[in-house]
């Protein structure tokens, strides 16, 4: 038998069903605080879990047009979950930097030092750069608000483009492409986020560094993942269709990126003290 869509789901059931309840225990460790990128890590792996399931059922019931439409859905809104949870790590790693350098306090204490490190041209460049820090904590807490946002978009989009309406199609497609607009403008935001956090490594705890090599390497794979999404809502190419992909494409652009993006923050996770 030769690689379909059904061999995909089936595969991504094998991997995901595992790794989630190894997401939970990462998620009960590190406790609520630093958990945010490793909760919406589980609800990726529900989310293919669930869209992998449906996709079986529309294969096996292809009379029952619920399942398929469903699978087309949850396919859709896996690049939302999988970039917040990378912006939770990030912003975890961003708080243990800013937590290094605190922007309130001096780092020589009650000293002849510290007065003179206060008026000094360091004193300022240490304050400023916590401040920094801070505000970038900050500025990628603020960008889950349009993440999920275009999470909606293309919630919405999904389920018109696979409305029996086929007047419902055009709309669906155009809320679909302003989700994956936003997308790609989180990306980037992200990106450069961890470009500048790269200049502020070396007050991470040791731990900390290992979640943000993670997130470094885990970047161009999720551009890869956001790629085949843009070469399948913006262009004609068929063997990027919504409806019928080139499987083999969808495995090597999208599944397989995925898979070793979320075990990397698993790993990562299990790995790094609570």
């Amino acid at each position: 038998m030769g690689l379909t869509e059904e061999v995909i789901a089936i595969v991504e059931l094998c991997i995901y069903i595992p790794i989630f309840p190894l997401a939970l225990i990462v998620i009960f460790r590190h406790g609520w605080k630093k958990q945010l990128g490793w909760i919406y890590l589980a609800i990726f792996c529900l989310v293919r879990i669930a869209g992998a399931g449906f996709k079986i059922a529309s294969v096996k019931y292809p009379d029952n047009s619920t399942d398929l439409e469903w699978s087309a859905i949850l396919q859709s809104v896996g690049l939302s979950p999988l970039l917040m949870a990378t912006m939770g790590l990030l912003k975890r790693i961003t708080d243990e930097v800013s937590e290094t350098i605190p922007s309130n306090q001096n780092p020589y204490g009650n000293t002849a030092m510290a007065g003179f490190v206060s008026q000094s041209r360091v004193g300022n460049i240490i304050t400023k750069r916590a401040t920094a820090i801070s505000r970038r904590s900050r500025i990628i807490q603020i960008a889950q608000l349009p993440t999920m946002i275009a999470l909606i978009l293309c919630v919405v989009g999904g389920t018109d483009e696979a409305s029996s309406n086929i007047s419902e199609h055009s709309t669906g497609q155009t809320y679909t492409k302003v989700g994956i607009a936003i997308f790609i403008v989180i990306y980037v935001l992200l990106f450069a986020m961890t470009v500048i956090t790269a200049a502020d490594l070396g007050n991470a705890p040791r731990g900390e560094k290992r979640i943000y090599f993670a997130v470094a390497a885990a970047l161009p794979l999720i551009a890869v993942r956001l790629l085949y999404s843009i070469l399948a809502n913006f262009t004609s190419i068929s063997n990027f269709s919504t409806a019928n992909p080139d499987p083999w494409v969808q495995l090597f652009m999208a599944v397989v990126e995925e898979c070793i993006v979320v075990l990397m923050y698993t790993l990562a996770g299990l790995t790094v003290a609570a």
